[in-house]
């Protein structure tokens, strides 16, 4: 487990145990609370309404069903745990055998005389047996909860010492039991429990980040076949997207160090040609010197191939690097078109081909005139070198307002390309089919693919239907 890991696991466990500590405090103090005036709720949501209501029902009963009715019905009322009703005769006598301290007797005939609390005290009579004073105690009539019940027996020395104590054990609400259960058992499973909830979650965040490491790792070592998204899962996260564009990014790297890979082995293949060609002509010098003119002028074509060579290198690193080679400036594509084919049709005479095109109008775009010389001219010179003799090259204008595009069409009619290699002729030193072109270096494609990208553009090829490649170059307006 890393740093990380334990950073996560103590920020959430912490925060976890906090919360619970906080929480259990305040659910503990509530409880607490409740407990010590759990006794005096129910008495206090006694009203005066209620009272008077539990009296008139007991004195029907007696009055219609006699003692037998107003002992079940006080006697329900006792089972229930309601409100206590009292019915006590001239002989201070509960109808239910409950001994009362005889000052709460005192104080219900003195209320009752009195006349003060009709609807919590009244008397009762059936005509056929004795009266009773029925009555409800209330906190407002001057009982402090429950009347006091006499104990039985020699309890009444500790009522008298004890009066509190005395109505709590003997009241018709029983005090509410001691909660045997302890807190530890609780406090020890929320304690557990958040060690595995924290445990976990710093777990699902370390695991990802974890696996990111080991991958950067991997990748500074050189193995750039490395992936990540697998080792995320299902997640739907920033983490996954982290992974996600760490895969892109390998797989763009991979991209690049394997086309360096092949350029630098293209660039060794055309330097190794040329420089065996100039040996080659060095050697039959020594061994012919009658010679000498001819192989001279065979080492002066090879050292100049060498130097184009090299020279479109640098302008394919240039490109690819973003490094400006001339200034961008606003210019007249249709004056650079009329040069171009201008020069190209003193090639397209040696070659037996025509080149059909006809000039537009003054169009502005905005560019560096070098790069689109160089980039239109390239695709001209390869329509030239794989057009048939007596073929037609022809180059179209033609112009998208919608998109504010020239579009520069260059159709030849040669042998084509096959389907596969359609995009693949832009890369460096690439050739398809004849390989015979001994002029052709294998980067005028690839630099014209890069000028028109870096001013905005794009250039694709397609086969025609009639036969020949065609080359569609987009420039974007000026403005």
């Amino acid at each position: 487990m890393g740093r990380l890991f334990w950073k996560f696991f103590l920020t959430f466990w912490l925060a976890l145990l906090v919360a619970g500590i906080g929480v259990g405090t305040a659910v503990w103090l509530r409880h607490n609370t409740w407990q010590n005036s759990g006794d005096e709720l129910p008495r206090a949501a006694i009203d005066v309404r209620h009272a008077s209501s539990l009296l008139e029902v007991a004195e029907s009963a007696y009055r219609y069903g006699g003692y037998a009715e107003l002992r079940l019905f006080l006697g329900k009322l006792h089972a229930a745990h309601l409100p206590p009703v009292y019915a006590v005769d001239d002989q201070d006598r509960d109808i239910l055998q409950r001994n009362l301290a005889p000052e709460v007797l005192q104080q219900a005939r003195a209320l009752f005389l009195q006349a003060a609390y009709p609807e919590a005290i009244r008397l009762v009579s059936s005509g056929k047996g004795p009266n009773y004073l029925l009555f409800v105690p209330l906190p407002e009539h001057g009982f402090s909860g429950h009347p006091p019940l006499m104990p039985p027996g020699n309890a009444n020395a500790d009522f008298a010492r004890h009066p509190l104590a005395s109505l709590d054990e003997h009241s018709s609400h029983p005090p509410r039991p001691p909660d045997p259960r302890s807190p530890l058992l609780p406090i020890l499973a929320g304690t557990f429990a958040s060690l595995l909830f924290s445990a976990a979650l710093a777990w699902y965040f370390a695991k990802p980040i974890r696996s990111l490491r080991n991958a950067f790792a991997a990748v500074a070592k050189g193995n750039l076949d490395t992936r990540v998204g697998a080792l995320m899962g299902n997640r739907r996260d920033e983490l996954s997207d982290l992974g996600q564009d760490f895969d892109h990014m390998a797989g763009q790297i991979y991209s690049l160090v394997h086309a360096q890979q092949r350029l630098l082995h293209d660039v060794s293949h055309e330097l190794r040609s040329p420089l065996a060609r100039i040996q080659a002509a060095i050697g039959l010098a020594q061994q012919q010197p009658d010679r000498h003119p001819v192989m001279l002028e065979r080492i002066e074509r090879e050292s100049q191939r060498m130097s184009d060579l090299v020279g479109e290198l640098l302008v394919l690193a240039r490109l690819e690097a973003g490094v400006s080679i001339s200034e961008s400036h606003e210019l007249d594509i249709g004056d650079l078109l009329d040069d171009i084919i201008e020069d190209a049709r003193f090639e397209a005479a040696q070659h037996e081909v025509v080149i059909r095109y006809e000039g537009i109008e003054e169009t502005l775009v905005k560019g560096r005139s070098e790069l689109l010389h160089r980039a239109i001219e390239n695709v001209l010179r390869n329509a030239l070198q794989h057009c048939q003799k007596g073929g037609e090259v022809s180059v179209v204008t033609s112009f998208d307002i919608f998109k504010r595009r020239l579009k520069v069409t260059v159709d030849d009619q040669g042998p084509g390309v096959a389907e596969s290699d359609l995009s693949a002729i832009f890369e460096p030193f690439f050739r398809s089919g004849d390989r015979s072109k001994a002029d052709s270096i294998g980067l005028g494609l690839a630099i014209a693919y890069r000028s028109i990208a870096a001013h905005g553009g794009l250039i694709k090829a397609s086969n025609r239907p009639q036969g020949g490649l065609r080359m569609d170059i987009e420039i974007p307006f000026a403005g």
